[in-house]
C-alpha cells in the first residue's frame, strides 16, 4: 500500500512536471542542464563560505585573540611609557593592530541588529579565551573592527583590526570564477545541445512533409548520436518502402484499367450492333453500370497516382468544381477568406471536392463551398440543404462500399467510394474529413489541409 502511494505521488509530480514544463525538447533538454548545475553552484557556495569560509575566519578570530593576550602581557610587564610606546609601535609595524591606552572603563556590549560573520567569530574567541570585559564595534568605517579590552589597572586598551587581518580575501573572485565558468560550461552545453538537435528536427520537418504527401529528397546524417542514425535509417528505409508501393499499385491500377475496359468496350460494340430491344437496353444499363462502378473502384484504388504537390491558387480549384457543378445547372455557391496559395495535389483536390459536391448535389438543391486559411491549414466547408446523415452515420459512410441507400442504385446513392475518396485524398495530404450539421439543414463536411 505504501509503495502504492508513494508511486502515485511520483505519477503525479511527473504529470504536473509534464503539463507545465517547456514543450520543445531544447527548453526540456535546458532544464536538464540548468537545474543540476544551479544546485551544483549553490551547494559548492554554501559549503565554501559555511565549511572552509567559517573555518578559516574562525581560526584568524583566534590568533587576534592570542595576540591581544600578548600585548595585554607586555603592557602588564613592561608598564613604563618608553616599552609601552615600542609595544604600540611594534604592533603596528608587524601586527597590523593600532593599539592605544586610555583610562575609563570599556562601554557595555550589545549585540547589534547587523553582525557579520567576523565580528561573530571575534566575539565567540574573546569569550571563550580573554575572559575580560569587552565592546566591539564592527562599523566604525574604513574596513576596520574596533575592540575595547577592560585592563586591571583600570585602563581600556581600544585596538583598530583591519579587516584584512580577518578575512581570507574577498569573495568577489571566487564568485565571479564561478560564475564565469558557469557561464562557459553552460555555453558549451548548448552548443552541444543544439548540434545534438539539429538531426532530429531535420528528421522531424521530413517526416512532417512525408506526412503532408510532400516530396522528401534523400538525406544522411553523419553527425548525431547512434539512436538518431538509426531512426534517420528507418524513416529513410520506410520513405523508399511507401513509394515503391505506390508505384506497384500504380503500374497494378493501370493494367487492371486495360484489362478490364477491354472487355466492356467489345461488350458495349456487341450489344450496339444487336437490334434494340427490352433485353439489350437491359444489358446496355448493367454494362453502363458496370462501368461506373469499375471508374469508382479505379478511382478509390488510384488514390494520389504519381502527382507530385505544387503551390497552387485553391480559389482557382474552388471555382472549377464549382462550374464544372453549374453545367448541369446546379446551384453552387462559392467563397474563400485568406491567401489560397498553397501547395498540393491540384488535381486529386479537385477530385475529392467534386465528389463532395457531387453527394450534396445528390441528395440536396443548393450548395456552398467556403474555404478559410488558418494559422496552421486551409478548412474547406461544403454545406448543402438535403436529409443529411445521422450522427451516429458519421464514421461508417467513410468505410469503401458503404451506402445508406440498402438498394444499392447507382443512380440514388453511388457505389459509396465518394467520402472515402475525398478522405483518402485529404489524409495523403496531412489532413482529414470530418462531417457535421449544416446550417443550410442538410449535411457539413469539413476537408482540412494542413499547410
Amino acid at each position: 500500500m505504501k509503495w502504492a502511494t508513494a508511486r502515485d505521488i511520483f505519477e503525479r509530480i511527473a504529470t504536473w512536471a509534464d503539463k507545465h514544463s517547456p514543450q520543445t525538447l531544447f527548453a526540456r533538454a535546458l532544464i536538464i542542464i540548468v537545474v543540476p548545475m544551479l544546485l551544483l553552484q549553490a551547494l559548492s557556495a554554501w559549503w565554501f563560505y559555511s565549511q572552509r569560509g567559517d573555518n578559516v575566519t574562525n581560526r584568524l578570530a583566534i590568533l587576534l585573540v592570542r595576540d591581544l593576550r600578548v600585548l595585554i602581557q607586555l603592557r602588564s610587564d613592561f608598564p613604563d611609557d618608553e616599552h609601552r610606546a615600542w609595544i604600540l609601535r611594534r604592533s603596528a609595524q608587524d601586527l597590523l593592530l593600532f593599539v592605544s591606552f586610555r583610562k575609563g572603563i570599556v562601554r557595555p556590549f550589545k549585540q547589534p541588529e547587523y553582525f557579520d560573520i567576523v565580528a561573530r567569530e571575534v566575539q565567540g574567541a574573546l569569550e571563550a579565551d580573554l575572559k575580560r570585559p569587552f565592546y566591539i564595534d564592527n562599523d566604525v568605517g574604513g574596513g576596520q573592527m574596533l575592540i575595547e579590552i577592560q585592563l586591571n589597572d583600570g585602563d581600556v586598551m581600544d585596538v583598530l583590526v583591519p579587516h584584512v587581518r580577518l578575512t581570507f580575501g574577498s569573495s568577489f573572485a571566487y564568485v565571479l570564477a564561478q560564475l564565469g565558468l558557469a557561464l562557459v560550461l553552460f555555453g558549451l552545453a548548448i552548443w552541444f545541445m543544439r548540434r545534438e538537435l539539429v538531426p532530429i528536427e531535420h528528421l522531424g520537418v521530413a517526416a512532417d512533409a512525408l506526412g503532408k504527401g510532400r516530396d522528401v529528397p534523400d538525406f544522411a546524417f553523419s553527425g548525431g548520436t547512434r539512436e538518431v542514425r538509426n531512426a534517420a535509417t528507418a524513416f529513410h528505409t520506410m520513405r523508399i518502402r511507401l513509394r515503391r508501393s505506390i508505384q506497384q499499385r500504380t503500374e497494378m491500377l493501370a493494367g487492371v484499367s486495360h484489362d478490364l475496359r477491354t472487355p466492356l468496350t467489345r461488350m458495349k460494340l456487341s450489344l450496339a450492333l444487336l437490334p434494340e430491344t427490352p433485353e439489350t437496353k437491359e444489358l446496355a444499363d448493367d454494362v453502363s453500370d458496370m462501368e461506373r462502378m469499375i471508374e469508382g473502384y479505379l478511382a478509390f484504388a488510384r488514390g494520389e497516382g504519381d502527382e507530385d504537390p505544387a503551390p497552387v491558387d485553391l480559389s482557382e480549384i474552388l471555382e472549377d468544381v464549382a462550374a464544372g457543378a453549374r453545367r448541369d445547372n446546379a446551384n453552387v455557391e462559392v467563397g474563400w477568406q485568406g491567401d489560397m496559395n498553397v501547395e498540393l495535389r491540384a488535381l486529386a483536390i479537385k477530385r475529392c471536392l467534386t465528389n463532395l459536391v457531387s453527394n450534396a448535389l445528390r441528395h440536396g438543391t443548393k450548395v456552398r463551398i467556403e474555404a478559410i486559411r488558418g494559422r496552421t491549414s486551409v478548412e474547406i466547408t461544403i454545406d448543402d440543404d438535403g436529409p443529411g446523415i445521422p450522427p451516429d452515420k458519421y464514421e461508417d459512410v467513410f468505410r469503401p462500399f458503404f451506402r445508406l441507400d440498402e438498394s444499392r442504385n447507382t443512380d440514388t446513392g453511388g457505389v459509396g467510394l465518394g467520402l472515402t475518396i475525398a478522405r483518402d485524398v485529404a489524409r495523403s495530404h496531412g489532413g482529414d474529413v470530418a462531417l457535421g450539421p449544416s446550417p443550410l439543414g442538410g449535411l457539413r463536411v469539413i476537408v482540412r489541409i494542413p499547410l
